[in-house]
């Protein structure tokens, strides 16, 4: 019989999470940071997790193409209200290449947001 454990205990995300889950979810999260923050938070995930494991990160992820989209609004306030930013898929890859992440794909969803799909490698 396979058991479904869904922790949420508090802590620090820079220092330690909850280990041996299948999948780990955060939203919102990454892009309150810059960059160094943004890895050290991937890497503590990534210690946490075994090979294969799987972490979906919700966001807003800057498109490639050139129309109005609200993360480029969004990433304009992150830049005046905090040291956070919005990114594109290409720096959701880069960040989570260098955590020990790969990253699978970017769904976008009806909403602003898109889910990126990495692995831990």
């Amino acid at each position: 019989m396979s058991q479904t454990v869904c922790a949420s205990p508090g802590g620090s995300f820079f220092e330690a999470i909850p280990d041996g889950g299948d999948l780990y979810v955060l939203k919102n999260v990454v892009h309150d940071w810059p960059d160094d923050r943004a890895q050290q938070i991937l890497k503590t995930v990534r210690a946490a997790t075994r090979n294969g494991a799987t972490l979906l990160l919700v966001e807003c992820v800057i498109p490639k193409h050139d129309r109005d989209f609200l993360a480029n609004w969004m990433d304009l306030g992150m830049l005046v209200d905090n040291t956070g930013r919005e990114r594109t898929g290409d720096e959701y890859q880069n960040l989570l290449q260098q955590t020990g992440f790969h990253m699978v794909r970017v769904v976008p969803t009806a909403s602003p947001f898109s889910i990126v799909q990495a692995r831990a490698a």
